[in-house]
């Protein structure tokens, strides 16, 4: 174990095509190459995550009775109001590197956590059981594989799943893009989190005393970074119109989201300079994609053209995530 205790770091925003999935994607390799004992888990209904990390193995199990996903995880529990299946394993990707895939049939948890959030808030220990499943289950493969981090992908929404994910998280780094709907998303990212800590401190959290602690989420999350992506560029620097937005939204990161959600020296750190301004990687994204390869592994001429431009962008990215996964590292510990 490379921490006192487990990690949980959530990459959201409730903006689209902010980079979220492939940011965690290659962040999650980069610490496992790091030999940080790392678990991917895809929240995320668009299911991504599954397909970049296992590609056609994933895609055969799609819509097939396949449960080694995170429907398996919680099948007991939607289906007979049993407890979390415990037997379900992470599908290992290299040495320190596995997931907990998507399943399409996730969507039956969401729909109890509709009648299970509000009656968490109405002190029935039932509830508290069933929100924090995925949770228990973490912790449990925390203390049975030894996890040092688990990095989560949720959807880019405001829907209760995701209320429930940053309830029981450690941490969050929210990705954005150089652009106008990225600033509007800080602003309601802002409104959210705050009503979610709020109503959870009045309510369920406040309501739990008889409660088993491991079935109270914590709802103490913490916001460590933001990190601006696929900006373009103009004699190594951003070209002016994101350059501009880049400002703007350094503000408002200030202002909304760290010094309402983080402490102590982290908070100017976090809001003075983005964690990673992400340049755009051009071909290089698709290749990966395309390979279930993090970007900065793509192999010349075996997995992209190499001419000079993406061989520079392949060392870059190379630079970029080796530099951004030791600042995550460097957080996590102190934290």
């Amino acid at each position: 174990m490379k921490f006192t205790r487990t990690k949980k770091l959530v990459f959201f925003n409730n903006k689209w095509w902010v980079w979220k999935t492939t940011i965690a994607y290659n962040t999650a390799v980069k610490f496992a190459e790091k030999w940080y004992n790392t678990v991917l888990v895809d929240l995320d209904t668009q299911c991504n995550l599954s397909r970049l990390a296992l590609w056609e193995a994933f895609e055969q199990s799609l819509f097939s009775g396949f449960d080694n996903n995170i429907y398996g995880v919680l099948r007991w529990i939607i289906e007979w109001g049993w407890d979390i299946n415990l037997n379900i394993k992470p599908i290992q990707i290299s040495n320190s590197l596995s997931i907990i895939p998507w399943s399409l049939k996730l969507s039956r948890y969401e729909n109890l956590l509709i009648t299970a959030y509000n009656q968490a808030a109405a002190w029935e220990q039932i509830w508290y059981f069933q929100t924090s499943a995925i949770n228990r289950y973490l912790s449990r493969l925390w203390l049975d594989e030894e996890i040092d981090l688990f990095i989560i992908d949720c959807s880019p929404n405001l829907w209760l799943l995701n209320r429930i994910i940053l309830l029981w998280s450690d941490y969050f780094v929210v990705p954005l893009m150089p652009d106008a709907f990225s600033l509007q998303g800080v602003e309601n990212l802002w409104i959210t989190l705050e009503e979610w800590k709020k109503n959870w401190k009045n309510t369920g959290k406040a309501l739990a005393n008889t409660i088993p602690n491991e079935q109270v989420l914590n709802g103490e999350w913490l916001f460590i970074w933001y990190i601006i992506n696929s900006y373009n560029q103009y004699a190594e620097r951003p070209i002016k119109s994101h350059n501009e937005w880049m400002e703007r939204i350094t503000k408002s990161i200030k202002e909304y989201i760290s010094e309402r959600h983080c402490k102590n020296w982290l908070v100017e750190k976090s809001w003075h300079e983005s964690l990673m301004d992400i340049k755009d990687y051009g071909e290089l994204t698709s290749d990966s994609h395309r390979t279930n390869k993090a970007i900065f592994n793509l192999i010349p001429w075996e997995d992209f053209k190499a001419i000079q431009w993406t061989l520079d962008n392949r060392e870059t990215s190379k630079d970029q995530f080796e530099w951004l996964s030791d600042n995550i590292i460097e957080i996590l510990e102190k934290y």
